[in-house]
């Protein structure tokens, strides 16, 4: 497929999905009267804009040991919470909202412009209309926005974050992904790509930036640096205990929600009740499982050169998948990938596949409740992205391809053996 088939495609999908939901939903609330969870396919109405609210307002006591009942408004890290801060202390209060989604907004519609028309061209209708429902019309934008998520800011990061190291700007890009990082240590994972062109200086570049953010926020917090730091860790903690015990298993995209509600529905034909999060020797095996899946795949991608598109879109599911809770906001990061797959003109065998693929994670499936609001998007979104996963490096998936990465990885750790063998010998 060419570039302006795959985009006309994935805006087709975009625009269907975006309103078949908005009818589906709009029947079962105006006609047949059914409260949340039917009438939308967002979050609770009474709890929108939540995730902003709290935050700014835990942030602007600069510190992590007040309102500690409401975890779930965790900016994710001490340069978050700052930025939180930075927020709180905007006046009037009215402008904190319309400013924190005009720094997401400009940065979304920039880069769709750019990867897909040039940023200077100057756009037809048909061009402003497919920007217009890629930015607009998608479920995870609507559904971050809908929170006030964080995630907005982090999405933005990384997009500036690709643009640059797909420019090779290389130190900007450190700047950019060490912002994201220290907003959501979790994105840590893309300083992978540094060290799969060997640019190690830039990856410790990117890990001293988001450290050098860290603690200067830290210092600026209420109670000094050591004092916080206990307490972010003990926040942090509750945290991480928090979505491993399965407090957030409703509009989710990981396959730690995929197993759980597949686990109860078996169970319970059974005649049994298992809930998987419940189970400590389950939430290990799973982190256990996590881990290798995260380092196999990394070195299946160290072996050789690929397409930074590629790189990023595999790094990307995974951050989706893998871990115990991936809200649906954080479908966002798959923006950066996606556009520079679309902007490439190069045609591959399943490029239909892959643009159906993409199309179908950013349009809302909320069709059927499986229990409370947790609603078949939670099995339908991680299959959909580990569908996309086996398009994109289908070799890893193949008996050479496992046996390929075991040799590479075995020849990497003998190299690294020799080498402290020779500096050991160098020394005596």
């Amino acid at each position: 497929m060419q570039k302006e088939e795959k985009t006309s495609l994935l805006v087709l999908i975009i625009v269907v999905g975006f309103a078949t939901a908005v009818a589906y939903h709009y029947v079962m609330g105006h006609y047949f009267g059914k409260p949340f969870p039917a009438n939308t396919f967002l979050f609770n109405p009474l709890s929108r804009f939540l995730d902003f609210s709290l935050v700014v307002r835990q942030s602007a006591a600069l510190t992590f040991n007040e309102n500690q009942q409401e975890l779930y408004g965790f900016a994710g890290a001490p340069f978050g919470q700052f930025i939180g801060y930075l927020f709180s202390v905007i006046r009037p209060a009215s402008l904190r909202l319309p400013i924190f989604f005009c720094s997401f907004f400009i940065v979304l519609v920039a880069m769709v412009k750019h990867y897909l028309y040039g940023l200077k061209s100057k756009l037809t209708s048909s061009q402003l209309l497919a920007i217009f429902a890629i930015v607009f019309l998608t479920y995870p934008v609507l559904f971050a926005v809908d929170r006030g998520n964080f995630d907005l800011l982090v999405c933005a990061s990384l997009l500036l974050f690709a643009l640059a190291y797909g420019r090779r700007h290389y130190r900007a890009s450190t700047v950019f992904l060490a912002l994201a990082i220290a907003m959501k240590p979790y994105t840590a994972v893309f300083i992978l790509v540094y060290v799969f062109d060997k640019r190690y200086r830039d990856s410790l570049l990117v890990v001293f930036n988001a450290l050098f953010l860290t603690v200067l926020s830290l210092a600026l917090f209420k109670d000094g640096l050591f004092v916080e730091t206990r307490q972010y860790f003990h926040e942090l903690f509750n945290v991480n205990e928090g979505l491993s015990a399965g407090s957030q298993q409703a509009f989710t995209s990981c396959l730690y929600g995929l197993l759980t509600v597949g686990v109860k529905s078996i169970a319970h034909f059974l005649g049994a009740e298992v809930y998987l999060p419940a189970h400590p020797a389950a939430r290990v095996a799973y982190a256990a499982i996590a881990g290798l899946a995260l380092i196999y795949f990394a070195v299946h991608l160290w072996q050789r050169p690929r397409p930074l598109w590629k790189v990023l879109a595999v790094l990307t599911i995974l951050l989706i998948l893998l871990p115990y809770g991936s809200a649906d906001y954080r479908l966002t990061y798959l923006f950066a990938p996606m556009l520079m797959y679309l902007a490439t003109d190069e045609t591959r065998r399943n490029d239909l596949l892959i643009v159906i693929l993409w199309g179908l994670l950013l349009i809302p499936k909320n069709y059927y409740r499986i229990s409370g609001d947790q609603n078949i998007g939670v099995v339908i979104n991680p299959l959909l992205l580990t569908a996309l996963l086996v398009c994109i490096v289908p070799d890893a998936f193949t008996k050479s391809g496992l046996t390929s990465a075991l040799r590479f990885a075995y020849e990497r750790l003998r190299s690294v053996g020799r080498f402290r063998e020779l500096e050991n010998a160098r020394s005596s």
